[in-house]
């Protein structure tokens, strides 16, 4: 499972690549923001040469900041991208279920952006990896971590955005001198404070010629 989850980030990811370098894009946001995730059950699957079990911890709160990139579409109300963002660990009463990471992910965007109305509706998918930040040599023995996430936002006047997402992340802490592996899931719901900043803006197309 975990596997094919992984192949579908890969190929999602150089799909957004795609979009962004091959002509669909006429203009550039830079989208900085900031986020909290409600405390959650993360399950912990424990996997010791052959024999699986699981327990559940109840963690606290988990804050991200970040920015995206979006290229956005001329004749269609699409937006595509990367970003790049910090989030803190997950903790339960102190003890640490996952260390703070560095999520790096491709996003896709649909719904218009006007910023003359007061209220622009969008749907947002994002998928990607996170990089742990710790010394911990054991949370980088070919580690497999990805999250994926889908959000619905609006964009409010002078680019203000507001956002409510699911994600979902798993992260893995490999013993592989001793044939011991655990898998950390996660399913968290989420609020995003955003802005839209307008970088560039071209057009292709004009009526009048």
């Amino acid at each position: 499972m975990g596997e094919g989850i992984r192949l579908f980030v890969k190929k999602a990811l150089f799909l957004l690549v795609g979009l962004c370098l091959f002509g669909f894009s006429h203009a550039l946001d830079i989208k900085p923001s900031g986020q909290f995730f409600f405390p959650s059950d993360v399950t912990i699957s424990k996997d010791s040469k052959s024999v699986s079990s699981e327990q559940e911890w109840e963690t606290e709160f988990v804050i991200e900041a970040g920015v995206e990139a979006l290229f956005s579409s001329e004749f269609l109300p699409m937006r595509s991208g990367f970003g790049l963002g910090f989030r803190t660990s997950q903790q339960d009463d102190g003890a640490e279920a996952t260390p703070a990471s560095l999520p790096l992910w491709g996003a896709l965007s649909f719904g218009r952006i006007d910023r003359d109305n007061f209220f622009s509706p969008y749907l947002a998918l994002r998928g990607g990896y996170l990089l742990p930040l710790t010394g911990d040599d054991y949370w980088w023995d070919s580690p497999v971590n990805f999250f994926v996430n889908c959000g619905v936002g609006a964009v409010l006047p002078k680019g203000f955005t507001l956002e409510v997402s699911a994600d979902y992340s798993s992260m893995k802490k490999s013993y592989s001198d001793e044939d011991l592996e655990y898998r950390v899931s996660s399913l968290r719901v989420g609020i995003m404070f955003a802005m839209f900043i307008e970088i560039t803006h071209s057009k292709t197309f004009k009526p009048q010629d």
